[in-house]
C-alpha cells in the first residue's frame, strides 16, 4: 500500500518544532521565577546586591544595619574645623554650625535601588546593580549663617586697618618719615565658599586650614613719601585764640598730612568738609555780602589763605582762587583766598615731577602751613611773591630767582577790593 505525502512522518521538522516549544517553555519558566525573585527582593527589607557606600558593599544588609553603617561613617568623618594664621589657631566645632550628616537620606537612597517601579523595571534595575554596581554618597548640611558668624569672629581677630605713611618734623626741625603699615582683611565670603563642598560631602580637611588675608595698602604708602627731602614752601599767619582760633585749628588739622601726587588737584572744600556745628565748628566772624557777620566756621578763610601762600612759594599751580570783598588783616593785599561751603573753593594742582605733602599746624596764636616735596623739582630756584599797585588794587607776581637773577616771572592776578559795608543791625520787632 502506498503512503501519501501528507501521511509521511518528518522527524526533523517534528523535533525542530517541538524543541522550540520546549525551549520557549523553559525560558518562560525561568523568567517567571526570576521575576518572582525580583519581586521578593523589592518587597523585602534588604538592600539590593551591588549597592556600595564608602567603598564597601552594603547589598544584602537590612535597612536598620545600613542606617547604623552611615551613622558610624558620619561619626568618623565629622570633626571640628581648624584654622591657622601667624601661629594662632582658631576652631569651629560641628555643633556651632549645625553640621549634620544626612543619614536618613543616604539610607533611603540605598534602599530605593530596585524598588518603587514596575516588576520589569525593578528587575532591570536589580540586574544593573549586580552587574555595574551603584554608589551611595553620604552628604551633610550646615547653617551657612552660623558659619559666616564664626568666620566673622575669626576675621575680627585677624583684620587690621592700614596706617598711612607720615612725614613729621623732629624736635630739631629735621624731616622724619614714618613708614606706612599694610592692612589685612580676611575675605570670609571666599573662605565660606571654599568650605561649602568639603562640608556638604563630609570631606573635611584633616589638618589646619591656613588663612591668607588680603593686603590693604594705606592711602599714603611708604613709597609715596620716599622722595620727600625738603620744605618747598611755608607760610605763617597769626590769630587770636577763642572760637575763631578753634575753627582755625580744626580746619588746619583737616588739611594736614595730605599728599598731592603729580597732576592731582587739591580742593580745600572737599578736604575740609562743610563748616557746621555737627563738624565741630563754632560761630565766629565772617564776611557775608560784603558785611562783617557771625556764622559757623569763621576763621577758616585764614587757613585757605595761608595755604594759598605756601602753594605759591612751593611752585604749585593755583587753579581756583577768589579774594575777599575787602582786605584781610592776616595776609598782605592780593594774597588772600576766601572759601565758602558749596560756593567758593580754593584749589591747586601739583605740576611737579614728584609728590608733595602738606603739614598744617595751629598752636597758640600761630598758623603755619608747610609743603614738603623733592628739592630737585624746583631746579635750585628760590620763589618770591611780589606786588605792584595799591593796597586796594594789587597785582601779584610769582618770581623765580637763581641767586639775584630772575629766571621767570609769572603774573598771577589783579584784585580789586571794596570798603567793608556797615554791619546790618538786627531788625526791631
Amino acid at each position: 500500500m502506498e503512503t501519501s505525502e501528507v501521511q509521511k512522518f518528518n522527524l526533523k521538522n517534528f523535533l525542530s518544532t517541538k524543541g522550540a516549544t520546549i525551549a520557549a517553555a523553559t525560558v518562560a519558566v525561568v523568567g517567571v521565577g526570576a521575576l518572582g525573585i525580583s519581586s521578593s527582593v523589592a518587597n523585602g527589607d534588604d538592600i539590593v546586591r551591588g549597592v556600595r557606600a564608602e567603598g564597601q558593599p552594603i547589598g544584602g544588609m537590612d535597612k536598620r544595619s545600613v542606617e547604623k553603617f552611615f551613622t558610624n561613617v558620619a561619626t568618623q568623618k565629622i570633626h571640628e574645623l581648624k584654622f591657622r594664621y601667624e601661629g594662632e589657631e582658631f576652631i569651629i566645632t560641628p555643633e556651632e554650625i549645625n553640621l549634620t550628616a544626612l543619614v536618613d537620606k543616604a539610607t533611603q537612597e540605598a534602599f530605593a535601588y530596585g524598588r518603587g517601579g514596575s516588576t520589569i523595571g525593578n528587575f532591570n534595575e536589580q540586574i544593573k546593580c549586580m552587574l555595574n554596581g551603584r554608589d551611595v554618597k553620604l552628604a551633610a548640611q550646615y547653617d551657612s549663617t552660623l558659619l559666616d558668624e564664626k568666620l566673622s569672629n575669626i576675621a575680627a581677630q585677624i583684620n587690621r586697618d592700614p596706617v598711612n605713611a607720615v612725614v613729621e618734623f623732629s624736635s630739631s626741625g629735621a624731616i622724619e618719615k614714618i613708614p606706612g603699615i599694610i592692612g589685612k582683611r580676611l575675605n570670609i565670603e571666599q573662605v565660606a565658599e571654599s568650605l561649602q563642598a568639603p562640608l556638604t560631602t563630609l570631606n573635611l580637611p584633616s589638618g589646619a586650614i591656613d588663612l591668607v588675608p588680603e593686603d590693604i595698602n594705606p592711602f599714603i604708602t611708604t613709597e609715596d613719601i620716599a622722595n620727600i627731602d625738603s620744605v618747598l614752601g611755608t607760610y605763617s599767619t597769626h590769630y587770636y585764640p577763642g572760637d575763631r582760633g578753634d575753627n582755625i585749628w580744626l580746619a588746619a588739622n583737616s588739611i594736614s598730612h595730605k599728599i598731592v601726587k603729580p597732576s592731582w588737584t587739591f580742593s580745600f572744600n572737599d578736604t575740609v568738609g562743610e563748616r557746621t556745628w555737627d563738624a565741630g565748628y563754632k560761630v565766629a566772624g565772617v564776611i557775608i555780602n560784603g558785611r562783617p557777620a557771625e556764622d559757623y566756621g569763621g576763621g577758616v578763610c585764614q587757613v585757605s589763605s595761608t595755604l594759598y601762600n605756601a602753594v605759591l612759594l612751593a611752585g604749585l599751580t593755583p587753579t581756583e582762587r577768589t579774594p575777599h570783598f575787602y582786605q584781610s588783616t592776616y595776609v598782605a593785599p592780593g594774597r588772600d583766598a576766601t572759601v565758602a561751603d558749596g560756593y567758593l573753593d580754593f584749589k591747586f594742582r601739583n605740576d611737579l615731577p614728584h609728590n608733595v605733602y602738606l603739614i598744617a599746624e595751629a598752636y597758640g596764636s600761630t598758623l603755619s602751613v608747610y609743603i614738603l616735596g623733592t628739592k630737585a623739582d624746583l631746579g635750585g630756584a628760590d620763589i618770591a611773591i611780589e606786588r605792584e599797585g595799591s593796597d586796594m588794587s594789587p597785582s601779584i607776581y610769582r618770581v623765580w630767582y637763581s641767586g639775584n637773577e630772575v629766571i621767570k616771572s609769572e603774573f598771577l592776578h589783579t584784585d580789586v577790593y571794596e570798603l567793608p559795608k556797615p554791619r546790618e543791625e538786627p531788625r526791631q520787632a
